[in-house]
């Protein structure tokens, strides 16, 4: 199994590293579906454990190594804040595959709406590839050789006919526009109705079209308060709400605390840039 010293020695490409935490690109024909590989040797001083994820309309697969055990679970979408920092903090080693939102569906085939806000252990869904990831984390002692494993596993299990091309085109599009589109304009541009669209949704993404613009638009002015923290009624403004009010109200309801409280504890928080 690999050891924290192979973070500082790696000297691959990654998209984000730091002391003991890499963020790495899967193989090229992952990339529309699998944001990134996070492996992360946590501490109670990188990573305290107040330590919340805020919501995001992705999927993540958890492979978490402690003393004495090792444990897969997944992660549907997390339409509210997740306390996760105290969990973390109890592992030697954790292995995140971070799926982007609506992409989880080809690999597992399991309806995602039944998936929301929950967390299940991977073996009671699907053993086969249980342990296939576990055997894997356990016999690499490099991280390349890890990796080159993770992909090989999930491309055999990638299903070209459960891609949903046609929803994951309508979210690029929401996702583009930062959430500030209707539905009747989605359904326009995509040419099929509102009502198919929710039903795709459900399926494929978990949430309605309606939640997913609103995450997407919140996480939007998230990224917005990290550049500009001092600044609400611009940001307001720049994310597409009415006024400074209604951002304030809209962004409560999505991630459960103001952005003031936000930006009065930001190292805190934690929403993946590269998921959406």
């Amino acid at each position: 199994m690999i050891a924290r010293e192979s973070i500082p020695c790696y000297q691959g490409v990654s998209l984000r590293r730091g002391s003991n935490f890499l963020y790495l690109s899967p193989h090229i024909l992952l990339q529309p579906y699998i944001a990134n590989y996070t492996i992360s040797f946590p501490t109670s001083q990188t990573m305290p454990d107040e330590y919340t994820v805020l919501p995001t309309a992705s999927s993540t697969l958890v492979i978490s190594v402690s003393a004495d055990r090792i444990v897969s679970s997944l992660r549907g979408v997390n339409t509210k804040a997740c306390h996760v920092g105290a969990y973390a903090n109890k592992m030697k080693l954790l292995l995140l595959i971070e799926f982007h939102p609506g992409r989880l569906y080809p690999f597992i085939g399991i309806d995602q709406f039944e998936l929301v806000d929950s967390s299940f252990m991977l073996d009671e869904l699907d053993k086969t590839l249980t342990q296939a990831l576990e055997n894997e984390l356990m016999q690499s002692e490099g991280i390349e050789t890890l990796v080159a494993a993770l992909d090989r596993i999930l491309m055999a299990r990638l299903r070209d006919g459960h891609t949903g091309k046609g929803i994951a085109a309508i979210m690029r599009d929401i996702v583009q526009r930062h959430g500030k589109i209707s539905a009747w304009e989605l359904a326009a541009e995509s040419h099929y109705s509102e009502k198919q669209i929710r039903r795709l949704f459900l399926h494929h993404v978990g949430t309605s079209p309606k939640l997913f613009s609103r995450i997407v638009r919140a996480n939007y002015a998230l990224r917005l308060l990290q550049n500009k923290p001092g600044c609400l009624t611009d940001i307001a403004a720049q994310a597409g709400f009415f006024d400074q009010p209604h951002f304030i109200h809209d962004f409560k309801m999505v991630c459960g605390l103001t952005p003031q409280e936000y930006i009065r504890k930001m190292s805190v928080f934690y929403n993946d840039r590269f998921k959406m």
